[in-house]
């Protein structure tokens, strides 16, 4: 009867452990997933961080040209000349207007404490590109 009693303790006491260790590693299984998706989360929002900065960067370059727009638009030209400079002052109009479209996008996010996402900032990124290019190409 001892000998029974024994046996169903230590019986008991391996399925208790077991069960214990069982619950042990899907707890492990379940801090190591929660730790890599809070790597992959961080990255993410570093890696849109980086994408932000790049875009204020390009802003603050498109600001720039549009200013050497406005000289070109500015300076004194011959009477023969007039059609260059409304050509210049007509120029800068427009890319003074593509420039404003995307600053009061990017304002109009932040005032509402939105956090742009990839696409949105992409878009904003080629929308730039595609100014600067074209602001480079009509000063050459």
């Amino acid at each position: 009867m001892k000998a029974l009693l024994i046996f169903s303790i230590l019986a008991t006491t391996s399925l208790f452990s077991q069960a214990k260790a069982a619950q042990a590693t899907g707890l492990n299984d379940d801090i190591q997933r929660d730790i890599t998706e809070g790597k992959i989360q961080a990255t993410e929002t570093l890696w849109l961080k980086d994408l932000d900065k790049s875009i204020s960067e390009k802003q603050q370059k498109a600001l720039a040209l549009i200013t050497l727009v406005a000289a070109q638009a500015n300076d004194r030209y011959s009477a023969q000349d007039d059609s260059k400079k409304e050509d210049a002052e007509y120029a800068h109009v427009g890319f003074v207007a593509r420039f404003q479209d995307i600053r009061e996008g990017r304002e109009s996010l932040e005032r509402k404490e939105i956090q742009p996402d990839y696409a949105t900032l992409q878009d904003y990124s080629k929308r730039l590109d595609s100014l600067n290019q074209d602001l480079q190409s009509f000063l050459k």
